[in-house]
């Protein structure tokens, strides 16, 4: 009995240590499985937070040019526009045409690019549209410094102008006659002149042009401050009846916008600055805006 429970004691032992390899082995395996499992869970992260990091609005790319001009064909100029506005964009026979178009044509054959216009809305928040793959905006727009944070702007390629205008049938012959008088201007236009120059006159505030030209037909009041691009099409609309007194500068400059921190905005000042030095623009700016004082 004794010699029989030694033999089986003997067996357990034995298949305690002939299974003792195998336990030893599996716990080797998983854990194995258990480091590569972690591993590849650091290195997912790893490359989760650098995509989040590449693609952070808030990191500093300003080392980064592709950041700021998103033309991938350098062979073209691509320019937005909201063809809107006589006489600087508008359609006509299915084509964009005007000043600003002139201008930019310039622009891109001094460039030696193709010129690309692609149509906008441009709604007064200077924000330029992502999904657009523009160089600039050319469109009347107004340089306006409180956006300066938004945009770029090129240097004033127009500064507008008024014309003070009076009927030709009546006895104001220049512009001193007309001092003292009442002169018509529309509300949202009031700011754009010096305040030392609407100090001459009596002036009458209107709404609508419609209504400010109706008023000096009738004689209900003595001359208008039109913006020079409405009064040549007013003058030239209605040949005989309108007189131009003077022309009048004010504070209101257009320029070209670009993204903030585009590369083209110096070039584009160049070629600005070389237009009006060798004729170009006083060419161009005649084709729009000619008229007989």
């Amino acid at each position: 009995m004794i010699f029989l429970k030694s033999i089986q004691k003997n067996k357990k032992h034995s298949l305690y240590f002939s299974l003792l390899p195998c336990t030893l082995l599996c716990a080797a395996l998983v854990f194995s499985l258990f480091c590569l499992t972690a591993c590849k869970a650091v290195a997912d992260t790893a490359s989760d937070a650098g995509t989040l990091y590449a693609s952070d609005p808030d990191s500093d790319n300003s080392d980064d040019v592709s950041a700021y001009d998103n033309s991938t064909d350098i062979s073209k100029l691509i320019v937005g526009t909201d063809p809107t506005y006589k006489p600087f964009e508008f359609m006509k026979d299915g084509k964009i045409n005007g000043f600003d178009i002139d201008i930019v044509n310039e622009i891109a054959e001094r460039m030696d690019r193709e010129l690309e216009i692609i149509t906008l809305k441009w709604d007064g928040t200077y924000n330029i549209p992502e999904d657009l793959n523009l160089d600039m905006v050319i469109s009347a727009i107004p340089i306006s410094p409180d956006k300066e944070s938004i945009v770029d702007f090129s240097d004033s390629y127009f500064t507008m102008e008024y014309m003070l205008v009076t009927l030709i049938d009546t006895e104001i012959k220049i512009k001193e006659n007309l001092k003292g008088k009442s002169v018509g201007i529309l509300d949202i236009e009031k700011s754009y002149l010096a305040e030392d120059y609407m100090l001459n006159y009596r002036i009458v505030g209107y709404s609508d042009i419609t209504t400010m030209e109706n008023d000096l037909k009738s004689k209900n009041i003595d001359g208008i401050l039109i913006s020079l691009p409405i009064g040549v099409n007013l003058i030239t609309g209605d040949t005989g009846i309108y007189k131009v007194l003077e022309i009048v500068k004010s504070n209101r400059d257009f320029a070209i916008v670009f993204r903030e921190g585009s590369l083209l905005r110096e070039e584009v000042n160049d070629i600005l600055e070389e237009m009006k030095e060798d004729g170009a623009y006083d060419k161009i700016y005649d084709k729009w805006f000619n008229y007989n004082l």
